[in-house]
């Protein structure tokens, strides 16, 4: 090598070498952060039970809109963390619960030949630009054009399914059920009462509030159909909860307001165990905050928590009333609870108060008098004359035995003996003891009403649901039980 060009030589080896050192450098960054998005899609899956997605190969069947740009790699952890952070102001598993398994998130979504009178056609992506797209099944596709955009677009989508899903059944045929109903609400012909908030709660949230009341529509949009006026409430209320909330407790009267009160009320019915007003106060003021972090949930916090359940349902059960989604939280909490961190004696104790508040929690809603043989009857019948509350009432009762019996696996505490008992609990006598109240109950409203057969159906299914969480030696009495009649199944439980 020729010594004047040898400067030249080892200046040219440098800047490949440096290339090569920022190449491996950038390829592993972008490991470490595919390893990133990963793992908060984990924690979404984990959350929800549904999954977020990039490719439109991934969304499950569906209608979705023609053009969906895939979202660039630096931009997809922040779409999985807004989709996280927002997906916590719903309960854990809600979406599972409510056949939502998908959500796709993408740089654009746009329609190449359909619009609205909302829209007009962008040349530089070849379409109609949207926001997003619920597939009518059980999946939603959402743009990601901003951090606030993206947020709002996801509960508005998220709403479309929840309008469409009552009591954790997806249909079409859902979507216009309520429409009589929210039209009555807003013209004030058959309102909503205002939300039932405690006063403490309800100064806390006057403290804290932020935004604006909503006085009628929350956008031009929502005039195209009411069930966009219905998710375009939806979002407004989840991204102005506190302001909302005191709203509903303030001035119900206004048609915002009877708009917000019937989304609540939607939230609530899309499952048999649906958030209430509680749960969305408690996420307002951050008292859900220990659902947010599994860290975080500890044995004696919940501990604690089932002990004052407990303790109220002993009173006289009616102290749980207007707490039982609080209660239902830390039932679910127990199954987050790290198996391996509880010893056995912290494992009965846990069982044996959510075994406690399993009945607590059906006595504190049904509230039956001493001979049993009086109840009490929540909600109101509906313009088809079905009594929605009461069938939700009953689907709940199958909810919370199925959720003891996960709790029941989940902590080992599922060694029953011949008996049908644990040696040291009685998990199949609480199943047995909902039973002997669902034949009760059924009892009192067929004695004083007409049981239609869709209702009849739904007593049917619950107690089906039950008897198929019994112990193997206890399937023959399950069978039999199935066989029996709702107002006969007391008779064959006390005889046995």
């Amino acid at each position: 090598m020729c010594p004047s060009t040898m400067p030249y030589r080892m200046f040219q080896w440098g800047v490949v070498l440096l290339l090569f050192i920022a190449a491996e450098s950038i390829a592993h960054e972008a490991c470490a952060d595919d390893a990133t998005i990963q793992k908060c899609r984990q924690q979404f899956a984990d959350y929800t039970g549904a999954e977020v997605v990039f490719s439109r190969d991934d969304l499950p069947p569906g209608r979705y809109h023609d053009i969906l740009k895939p979202l660039a790699m630096e931009n997809r952890l922040r779409a999985v963390e807004i989709c996280l952070e927002e997906a916590k102001l719903y309960p854990p598993g809600y979406f599972a619960e409510m056949g939502l398994t998908t959500i796709g998130v993408f740089a654009v979504c746009a329609s190449k030949r359909t619009s609205d009178d909302w829209r007009e056609f962008d040349r530089q992506i070849g379409g109609y630009r949207y926001y997003g797209i619920y597939n009518g099944t059980d999946a939603l596709a959402a743009a990601f054009y901003s951090d606030g955009q993206l947020a709002l677009t996801l509960h508005h989508e998220i709403f479309h399914h929840v309008d469409s899903t009552v009591d954790g059944e997806t249909g079409k045929w859902n979507l216009g059920v309520d429409d009589f109903n929210y039209r009555r609400a807003i013209e004030g012909a058959k309102p909503y009462t205002a939300a039932a908030i405690a006063i403490d709660d309800l100064k806390e949230l006057r403290g804290k509030q932020s935004g604006y009341p909503l006085q009628t529509t929350v956008s031009a949009y929502a005039a195209k159909n009411l069930r966009e006026d219905q998710a375009e409430t939806a979002r407004h209320f989840m991204s102005m909860m506190k302001s909302s909330l005191v709203q509903i407790a303030d001035q119900p009267e206004l048609p915002g307001s009877q708009r917000i009160l019937h989304i609540l009320r939607e939230y609530e019915s899309a499952v048999p165990d649906g958030p209430g007003i509680d749960w969305f106060v408690n996420t307002a003021l951050q008292r859900n905050q220990l659902r947010r972090n599994n860290s975080e949930i500890t044995i004696d916090a919940t501990l604690l928590r089932l002990r004052d359940f407990a303790h109220q349902g002993e009173r006289g059960y009616t102290g749980v009333d207007g707490r039982c989604d609080e209660a239902r939280m830390v039932l679910r909490w127990i199954t987050q609870l790290p198996r391996d961190s509880l010893d056995v004696d912290q494992c009965d104790r846990v069982f044996d108060l959510a075994e406690s508040v399993t009945v607590a929690l059906t006595m504190a809603r049904l509230q039956p008098d001493e001979s049993r043989s009086t109840f009490l009857i929540w909600g109101r019948e509906d313009s088809n004359g079905v009594n929605q509350t009461l069938r939700r009432d009953v689907r709940r009762i199958a909810s919370d035995c199925e959720r003891l019996y996960a709790i029941a696996n989940h902590l080992g505490r599922n060694d029953f003996d011949q008996s049908g008992s644990r040696p040291d609990g009685s998990y199949w006598s609480v199943c047995l003891s909902q039973l002997r109240l669902l034949s009760e109950y059924y009892v009192f409203i067929d004695r004083h009403w007409s049981i239609s057969e869709p209702t009849e159906q739904i007593f049917s299914e619950t107690r089906n649901r039950i008897c198929d969480r019994c112990p193997p030696s206890q399937r023959t009495l399950a069978v039999k039980l199935r066989a029996t009649r709702i107002d006969r199944l007391k008779s064959i439980i006390e005889n046995q």
